[in-house]
């Protein structure tokens, strides 16, 4: 491809925030976990193990009896309020730092063996505000 010459209209896609994605097999993601791909791009409950985030489950999606793809699953990126590690806790002090999946409803403060789950926006007794990009 050339850079541009003239004026080409762009399509936006869902401000970017929300995808809709093949469920791998034998898979059952919840209404509101947190969502991650594993290594062939197919959408799976968060976990230390996968390889990156994608964001949080709109609805149910439940393909446990399926193959790859039979389902599909919408999420939607941005800020939401998750659970905090009890092992290793999210503080203040990490506001604006990476945070880590733990599970598909927690993330902690440690990065062994998990990935990254967004930036922490804010602590509180409820839990944690992450922006997942």
């Amino acid at each position: 491809m050339t850079a541009l010459a003239k004026n080409a209209p762009r399509t936006r896609v869902g401000f970017g925030q929300r995808f809709r994605d093949p469920v791998a097999a034998a898979t059952r993601i919840f209404a509101g976990s947190m969502v991650a791909l594993n290594a062939a791009g197919n959408a799976i409950r968060a976990a230390p193990t996968a390889t990156r985030i994608r964001g949080v489950a709109l609805e149910e999606a439940d393909n446990t009896t399926g193959a790859i793809g039979d389902r599909s699953v919408d999420i939607e990126r941005g800020p939401f309020l998750v659970a905090n590690d009890t092992t290793n806790p999210v503080t203040r002090a990490h506001i604006g730092a990476n945070v880590y999946v733990v599970d598909d409803n927690t993330v902690g403060s440690s990065a062994t063996g998990t990935i990254v789950a967004g930036k922490c926006l804010d602590v509180t007794p409820e839990g944690v505000t992450v922006e997942i990009l």
